[in-house]
């Protein structure tokens, strides 16, 4: 079965699910987000870590997949607890120089089967011959400053991302061993972790917007020990936000980009 849940054309069984306020709770104050920012509705980037089970659920390995890219396309919010219909598919899978590039796609229907989530997941099987820490010329010059404006910071913390992560696996989130094979120097905060907290300043916004899309670029490791700074790009209007997660040597380690796409 595992080996199938990678082919393109795959689909991930259809379950009933739904979002337990507790554990949503837990999950945002990991990631220094006030519950309350959602107030009675569910998280949209936690959507994530349910495709994620759902792999684990297939048989799927996830170990050591790195994540690259989140997109989501919101076109209802679903109150915490209301029961979901939960199903997925294999969009492709193909050949990159550092192993293979995966897309998997998750749905969210609401009772009536109407839409209110998509969450796709892109990933990099790595192949263990090309990664690796690479050497260092001792020359990297410095970053150019974000643009933007600073309006929040944060620290992980190792127990925050074992908290975030534990009922999603990947032991490249909780042994500094294992994520030394791949050439990390710690154990690495969840992309989505990292998505969560951004996404949380945009939530005003996403709760209203009959149809909204966000996409996540994880362009950086973060590490469970990071500081990260917050900075937001000025909009062209109300409509779309750019955000990016810098790092402390002042380097982009997640790019975030939201537009809503139909007004109420």
């Amino acid at each position: 079965m595992a080996g199938e849940t990678l082919i393109p054309g795959f689909r991930f069984p259809e379950v009933t699910l739904s979002r337990d306020p507790a554990a949503q709770e837990e999950a945002l104050k990991a990631c220094a987000v006030d519950p309350a920012a959602w107030g009675g509705l569910t998280e949209p980037t936690l959507w994530g870590n349910d495709g994620f089970r759902a792999m684990s659920a297939a048989g799927q390995e996830i170990d050591g997949y790195i994540h690259v890219e989140q997109r989501l396309t919101l076109s209802g919010t679903v109150p915490l607890g209301e029961a979901v219909l939960f199903s997925g598919e294999t969009v492709s899978n193909e050949a990159v120089p550092r192993g293979r590039r995966i897309v998997q796609r998750f749905e969210v229907r609401r009772a009536d089967r109407s839409l209110a989530v998509v969450s796709e997941h892109i990933r990099l099987l790595p192949d263990l011959e090309k990664m690796g820490a690479k050497p260092s010329s001792g020359s990297a010059s410095a970053p150019d400053p974000v643009p933007g404006t600073a309006i929040a910071r944060k620290a992980m913390q190792p127990q925050d991302v074992v908290t975030y992560s534990k009922s999603v696996g990947n032991e490249i989130h909780f042994d500094p061993e294992f994520a030394a094979r791949y050439g990390y120097r710690a154990p690495l905060a969840q992309g989505l972790m990292t998505m969560t907290w951004m996404v949380a300043h945009l939530a005003e916004r996403l709760r209203a917007a009959p149809v909204a899309m966000v996409v996540a670029r994880f362009k950086r490791p973060v590490f469970w020990d990071d500081p990260l700074t917050l900075v937001a790009q000025d909009p062209e209007d109300d409509r779309q936000a750019q955000l990016s997660a810098v790092n402390a040597e002042g380097r982009v380690a997640c790019d975030l980009r939201m537009e809503i796409v139909a007004s109420a």
